[in-house]
């Protein structure tokens, strides 16, 4: 089903004056125009990282700068046939690629630099590949803008160690947006889309149980004790009802399989620095 989200900027009066919401105020500006300059000329281009959650309504963008979290950059996903079209329109809106990493990632990553604004823009192409693997390419129709709330959800959760920015994006994920059963509301985390998600690779569910349970147990930690006791209690109990779901949905044969190994052999790729900046 396809979910549209009204009202993706914020307003003014949203806004909270501070200097790093300026940065943040030209990134959204660019990505919005991008996205849509995109689709005018036939190119699926959808934002993700700490930036997709911010687009994706106009309350965690507040709460992330109430937090410190900054805004650094823009990241967005393509689909492989769509490549072409991306980088011509990138570079017509004077943004230059790197030629050693799209060499490196042989086509499967891109990075910009604005010759003149110096904004950064990673490109993934399809799939969002991690410490665990995320394919996204079959729902970039979900929302306009971003991809859906359950990867942006995920591809926070797949990460073998949290940074304390990590914790921020998850924790404001989960104070403003809703967990439910099977979704099919526009602002709820389909928790069943999730479920069934892990219950096919027991690395990735392992690595998102355990962060899941950092959250439920401690609320986000400090890192987000400025959300206040009542944020910080609906970022606990989404966390759990989400686990709660996750542990009851039916696993397959190989899930089952991979879980008599555990932890006695590595569950997780390993991704260097740079790859894993998003």
């Amino acid at each position: 089903m396809t979910r549209v989200r009204k009202n993706l900027v914020p307003s003014d009066q949203e806004m909270p004056d501070q200097g790093m919401n300026a940065a943040w105020e030209h990134l959204q500006s660019e990505a919005v125009s991008l996205v849509t300059e995109a689709a005018a000329a036939g190119v699926t281009l959808r934002v993700v990282g700490s930036a997709g959650i911010r687009l994706h309504c106009p309350r965690p963008g507040p709460v992330m700068d109430q937090l410190g979290r900054p805004a650094k950059d823009i990241d967005f996903i393509v689909p492989q046939q769509h490549r072409k079209g991306m980088r011509r329109l990138l570079e017509s809106r004077g943004y230059v690629a790197d030629r050693d990493l799209l060499i490196a990632m042989e086509g499967t990553r891109y990075t910009f630099t604005h010759s003149g604004h110096g904004t950064d823009i990673d490109v993934f192409v399809e799939r969002l590949d991690f410490c665990h693997t995320i394919e996204v390419r079959d729902r970039l129709g979900v929302h306009p803008v971003t991809i859906p709330l359950e990867e942006l959800l995920l591809q926070k959760i797949q990460i073998v160690e949290m940074t304390t920015t990590d914790v921020i994006d998850i924790s404001v994920l989960l104070a403003t947006h809703d967990v439910g059963g099977e979704g099919g509301e526009a602002e709820t985390i389909d928790s069943g889309h999730i479920a069934r998600l892990l219950a096919r690779d027991w690395g990735f569910h392992h690595t998102a149980v355990r962060n899941l349970r950092r959250i439920r147990d401690d609320g986000g930690g400090p890192a987000v004790s400025d959300l206040g006791e009542p944020s910080r209690g609906l970022v606990r109990d989404r966390a759990g009802r989400l686990l709660e779901i996750i542990d009851a949905e039916p696993k397959s044969l190989a899930w089952r399989m991979r879980d008599r190994i555990g932890e006695r052999k590595q569950w997780w790729q390993d991704v260097d620095d740079k790859e894993a900046t998003y």
